[in-house]
């Protein structure tokens, strides 16, 4: 008999492609494309642009395009890809054709922490009907599925965002509780970042300290776009302290690869999770806030 408390990944948040095949055409479904770039920048880090042109060469049929910068965030800002008030995200959900009752499927063409933002945003906003393809637009050409170059009509709906304010850091939240034992504070990135001996720097190298480290490159692959099995996620997370049994907050460079961790630990069941949305491209240039290195 099948053990049936071994981890899993609940099958309504991680969908497969045979699944999206099978209801692809289900009248309450919308998928969007959420690919967005990173072009590296002396002076800023890292420019944000979209790929709209990538999506108009192919993408699955009826999928629409998001652009996580400019759709999902507030412009301009300070930081990078921050959270709008609740009624702009609102009205910004419903011209994109995504209503409240609506279920939506979110996949990435290049790295899979894009579909996670999208996803995260709209969960962050109180929306639970969003799921995330696991392997991306390129699991569903490798496995035969049609693509499209056609631009849908994704008509217009009505959005009510309910914000869940738990879910939503920013620095004096995670300040707050890095001394607390019931609470791990998770860092997203590389382990050379982390250490602070290597890749890119938000103002200073290194982490928020106390915290501890799950590389996002191991929690979902960046080549093929599939998620770890749960059981290694269960392992990772185990070994940086965030159990199900605590409150977990993650964060990474600029609140979008932490977006993986989150997303798996919501599919796996934890029940008390969070995510700095400013992240490194905050706390790296505070001074006032403590960081560590090695």
């Amino acid at each position: 008999m099948k053990n049936t408390l071994e981890p899993r990944m609940d099958p309504e948040l991680l969908v497969d492609t045979d699944w999206l095949a099978a209801h692809l055409n289900d009248p309450d479904l919308r998928v969007f494309d959420a690919t967005t770039v990173l072009i590296p920048d002396p002076e800023l880090e890292y420019r944000v642009e979209g790929d709209r042109d990538g999506w108009t060469t192919g993408h699955i049929p009826g999928a629409g395009y998001v652009n996580c910068q400019d759709d999902l965030s507030v412009t301009p800002h300070e930081f990078r890809f921050m959270l709008p008030p609740p009624d702009d995200f609102a009205a910004r959900a419903g011209a994109l054709g995504i209503g409240s009752n609506t279920k939506v499927v979110f996949y990435s063409r290049t790295q899979p922490f894009w579909a996670t933002r999208a996803w995260w945003t709209f969960y962050a906003m109180g929306f639970d009907g969003g799921m995330v393809l696991n392997g991306g637009y390129a699991a569903w050409g490798a496995e035969g599925h049609p693509v499209s170059t056609e631009t849908p009509d994704i008509p217009a709906t009505s959005f009510t965002a309910r914000p869940r304010r738990d879910v939503i850091y920013d620095k004096d939240a995670v300040h707050a509780v890095l001394d607390d034992p019931d609470v791990a504070v998770v860092n997203a990135l590389s382990a050379e970042q982390f250490q602070g001996t290597g890749g890119l720097v938000f103002g200073r190298p290194g982490r928020i300290a106390k915290s501890t480290n799950a590389p996002y490159a191991e929690v979902c692959d960046m080549e093929t776009g599939f998620f770890a099995d749960a059981a290694s996620l269960k392992r990772m997370f185990k070994a940086a302290g965030a159990t199900p049994d605590r409150k977990v907050v993650n964060y990474c460079g600029g609140g979008i690869s932490a977006t993986l961790a989150f997303f798996a630990q919501k599919a796996m069941g934890y029940e008390d999770i969070a995510l700095y949305d400013a992240s490194m491209q905050e706390w790296g240039k505070d001074e006032s806030l403590p960081m560590e290195t090695g």
